[in-house]
């Protein structure tokens, strides 16, 4: 996205008031889109505003989870794990990239 997803995620939270933490259909919060892709601004942004890094998706998959490769051919951000990790979201050490 051109310029970054922190403007358009700043207003929908700051001036829509858009909930954090609310999860889709599958569990997953703002963080853990953002652990995905292993977006460490994003993850202070979304943890400034409230959100929780201590919540699981549908899966049990953790935001640190998330980080670390959940899939085939997405590699591990090891940055946002350590980052994720030292704000308190527990790592699984369940990679499937490693």
């Amino acid at each position: 996205m051109p310029g970054g997803w922190i403007p358009s995620v700043r207003y929908l939270i700051e001036e829509l008031g858009a909930d954090v933490n609310q999860p889709d259909h599958n569990g997953y919060r703002p963080l853990h889109n953002a652990a995905g892709r292993g977006d460490n601004e994003m993850i202070l942004y979304l943890i400034s505003q409230g959100g929780d890094v201590s919540v699981v998706n549908r899966r049990g998959q953790t935001t640190a989870d998330l980080a670390n490769g959940p899939v085939s051919r997405i590699p591990p951000h090891l940055n946002a794990v350590t980052l994720l990790m030292g704000l308190g979201s527990k790592n699984n050490n369940n990679c499937v990239s490693c």
